[in-house]
């Protein structure tokens, strides 16, 4: 199989505490030269505070999952051009893990493109379950497929518009 879109359930915890000591990392990870920076904060429905954050984690039902999640794409056959909407990608990704757990799921994420040169999504999200190997591969293979699609929508359009841009060329030329 060639190269696809990594996501990783790089840990779970079943405290808030570690949820939110989470949330402080996805939005304050140290940047290149440990260069202090602050990342904005958001959910499905946009924009979200730390401390709204906080309150989601707080109002988690008793025996939630809080799962540290991250998406990176491959930067050869997905995020070539360093274009891709991560927003987006992140939301079909989040939309297909409730589709497995069958249920809701509220999260926080944050885009990290400051301290590697892959750019990447960090996720909290609260969870009634684990996710299990089955889940992942799926999720993986979810992720793949709408990256892939976004990256043939990106380069379909880059190719209309530097015919645009020729075609212009060519009508001054003829002035």
């Amino acid at each position: 199989m060639g190269k696809m879109a990594v996501f990783k359930a790089s840990s779970y915890t079943r405290k808030a505490n570690g949820a939110k000591a989470s949330v402080r990392y996805i939005e304050n990870r140290p940047g290149k030269d440990k260069a202090k920076i602050h990342r904005n904060l958001w959910g499905i429905d946009g924009l979200m505070g730390r401390w709204e954050a906080y309150r989601m984690i707080d109002e988690a039902a008793k025996g939630s999952y809080f799962y540290r999640l991250i998406i990176n794409l491959d930067p050869h056959t997905e995020d070539t051009h360093k274009d891709l909407y991560l927003r987006e990608i992140t939301e079909q990704t989040m939309h297909g893990v409730e589709e497995r757990v069958q249920t809701q799921v509220q999260w926080v994420a944050a885009v990290h493109d400051d301290h590697t040169p892959l750019r990447h999504m960090h996720i909290v999200a609260v969870l009634p379950r684990r996710l299990d190997r089955p889940d992942l591969y799926a999720l993986i293979d979810l992720t793949t497929q709408a990256a892939l699609e976004q990256r043939a929508e990106r380069d379909k359009a880059l190719a209309l518009s530097r015919q645009l841009q020729e075609r212009g060329k060519e009508a001054e030329w003829e002035r």
